[in-house]
């Protein structure tokens, strides 16, 4: 028989890592969509540019990750707005990637993990593998969220790594690499898309995070608690777009903490 490399998800399925994983899902947009949202009263999915021919709706595992094109003075509708979604049902899952799977398409990720195929890395088949995915990276949760990634020696001597994990390696190096403007948090976040909507329901969410001047509406607030317990602001800065994301960030974990979301 052939010795073949190992996809993320035969890895992750052949391991015994723990896959639990209680973190709420993040939908996160520009504030100027804010009231298209609301008055459809759902997240829409919307035709994908990377998955040719499918309508997703994307989300983050626990954090807030996704982010526009950072402007150097925004306005507050160039701003982020963060839904928290808790499904008490949650939905099936059509794409599941560790990292943003536009910058991996892309080519805003680095080429030692962009010349492999996107496919190889998708853990849809499976909602267990996300968990085992941060078991094997982060180790818990807690790490997950804060990106502290397991050392590389450690990280192959824990798991007996050879050249038929070179994929399993790669994505090892994208979460260990620091930051940078070019491949942010967003490498180190897992991706979920849905082929359907977000009702914005109290079944489905937790809270949302928006800035402060859109609490000015009149009746906004009230509106949006229709449907989310809670709603978090935080103020516009004289900073760029992507200096507020601290703020949000901040936010998102005041909404877990005050839900008794623990990680």
């Amino acid at each position: 028989m052939a010795i073949k490399a190992l996809s993320l998800a035969e890895f992750l399925s052949a391991s015994n890592l723990p896959d639990l994983l209680n973190l709420p899902w993040v939908h996160s947009t520009a504030s100027q969509n804010l009231f298209d949202i609301l008055s459809s009263q759902r997240i829409l999915a919307t035709p994908c540019t990377v998955f040719k021919g499918e309508e997703l709706c994307y989300l983050f595992v626990g954090r807030p990750a996704y982010k526009t094109p950072s402007v150097p003075n925004p306005s507050s509708w160039q701003l982020p707005v963060a839904f928290v979604v808790r499904f008490r049902k949650p939905p099936p899952l059509k794409h599941v990637h560790p990292f943003d799977s536009g910058a991996f398409f892309n080519k805003r990720l680095p080429t030692y993990i962009t010349n492999f195929q996107l496919e190889r890395f998708d853990l849809a088949s499976n909602p267990a593998l996300m968990g085992r995915l941060v078991s094997l990276m982060f180790k818990t949760p807690a790490r997950y969220m804060s990106r502290e990634p397991v050392g590389d020696y450690e990280f192959k001597n824990d798991n007996n790594l050879d050249m038929r994990h070179q994929e399993i390696l790669a994505l090892a190096k994208l979460y260990r690499d620091n930051s940078s403007a070019e491949f942010d948090d967003r490498a180190a976040a897992i991706e979920i898309a849905i082929e359907e909507d977000i009702e914005l329901t109290k079944d489905n969410i937790l809270g949302v995070v928006i800035p402060g001047e859109y609490a000015r509406v009149p009746k906004l607030v009230r509106e949006m608690k229709t449907f989310a317990p809670m709603v978090k602001t935080y103020d516009l800065q004289p900073l760029s777009t992507a200096s507020h994301f601290g703020n949000l960030y901040d936010c998102v974990a005041e909404i877990y903490k005050k839900s008794g979301i623990k990680y």
